[in-house]
C-alpha cells in the first residue's frame, strides 16, 4: 500500500501525516504476516488499529475545530472501521488464528482506506480550501 499524488486530500496536514501513517501500517503489516502466534498477531493488529486511532483522533480534533458540518458522518466512518478491525481480531483463540490472513488484513485496510480518502477525506479538504461545491474550469 503506496501513497501517491491521487490520494492527497488537499488538508495539508494530514497529506504529510498519512504518507508516514502508511509506512507505519505497512511494516506492522510484514510483522502481521510474520506473526507464529496468536499474541503476535492481535499486538501487531492493535498496534495497526492504534495508528489509525491516533490519526483518527488528530482529525477529528481539527474538524471541529473547523466546525466541519459533516463532522458526525466522517467519525462514524472512522468507528466502523475502529470496529472492523476489532471484528477481524476477536476471530482467534488462543491457538486459532482464524480465518483473516494477514493478506486479507491487508485488503480489508487499502480497500477500506482508499474509500474513505476518495468518499470523505477529499470532501473534507475541499471545505478545508474553500470549494466544496465549486465545479473545476477546464
Amino acid at each position: 500500500m503506496e501513497w501517491n499524488k491521487s490520494l492527497e486530500t488537499g488538508v495539508e496536514d494530514f497529506d504529510k501525516m498519512y504518507p508516514v501513517m502508511l509506512e507505519n501500517v505497512n511494516g506492522l503489516l510484514r510483522m502481521l504476516a510474520a506473526s507464529r502466534t496468536v499474541t503476535d498477531y492481535r499486538k501487531h493488529l492493535d498496534a495497526i488499529k492504534m495508528e489509525f486511532i491516533n490519526l483518527f483522533s488528530y482529525q477529528e480534533a481539527k474538524m471541529l475545530q473547523q466546525k466541519y458540518p459533516q463532522y458526525y458522518q466522517h467519525k462514524h466512518h472512522h468507528e466502523q472501521f475502529i470496529e472492523k478491525l476489532n471484528d477481524i481480531s476477536s476471530q482467534f483463540s488462543s491457538d486459532y488464528f482464524g480465518s483473516t490472513t494477514a493478506a486479507q488484513v491487508e485488503n480489508v485496510i487499502k480497500n477500506w482506506l482508499m474509500q474513505h480518502i476518495f468518499m470523505y477525506d477529499k470532501i473534507w479538504g475541499q471545505f478545508t480550501n474553500g470549494t466544496l461545491g465549486q465545479t473545476k474550469k477546464r
